[in-house]
């Protein structure tokens, strides 16, 4: 089926942490105009399905991670320039709080509410999905459900559960009906 973004997408990225809506930014031939367009991701809808066929799922995970790391820099560069100046030094005197309560404390104690924390889970699966463990998996349904697992994971403990199938050769109890519904996880003990 034909869409106004058929032919002429020049981005596309997940548009949010969930990772369940993509947008599509396309040129407009009649006027020159970008135009940006957002398609829920979602199996049974005709136009999700069309555009999947057009821009695969590991060329979208590879262009948002990209577009992600590109803002990082930005960020990184600001924030370097931002310390260069001399009335913007931290003293020595200031207090960090360690990697490992902050880790803890978001595994742990996650909170769905707090925008930060859903950042920070979006950040996870974009790096679990740069994995070339990730990259290089089979397209069997396996990975692609543990793919998807991870995509639609509410939580931090999801990510890493859908994650060692990857890793440690753990299988997703998928359900009977439902498609892409997990059940369980089943993990071996080494």
């Amino acid at each position: 089926m034909a869409y106004l973004w058929s032919d002429k997408i020049v981005d596309y990225y997940y548009s949010n942490p969930e990772l369940d809506t993509v947008a599509v930014l396309w040129k407009d031939p009649g006027d020159g105009l970008t135009r940006e367009h957002y398609i829920k991701v979602d199996e049974s809808d005709e136009q999700w399905r069309d555009f999947v066929a057009e821009v695969p799922y590991d060329k979208i995970d590879q262009r948002t991670m990209v577009r992600n790391e590109e803002f990082r820099e930005q960020f990184r560069e600001a924030f370097r320039l931002w310390t260069d100046r001399p009335e913007n030094n931290m003293s020595d005197e200031t207090q960090y709080t360690p990697v490992n309560e902050i880790i803890h404390d978001f595994i742990l104690n996650y909170d769905s509410k707090d925008t930060t924390q859903k950042e920070e889970l979006f950040k996870i699966k974009l790096i679990i999905f740069d994995q070339e463990i990730v990259k290089n998996s089979k397209l069997d349904d396996k990975f692609k459900n543990a793919k998807t697992f991870i995509r639609k994971a509410e939580n931090p403990m999801d990510v890493l559960l859908g994650y060692m199938v990857f890793t440690n050769g753990a299988e997703l109890k998928m359900a009977a009906k439902e498609k892409f519904k997990v059940e369980g996880i089943y993990i071996p003990i080494k």
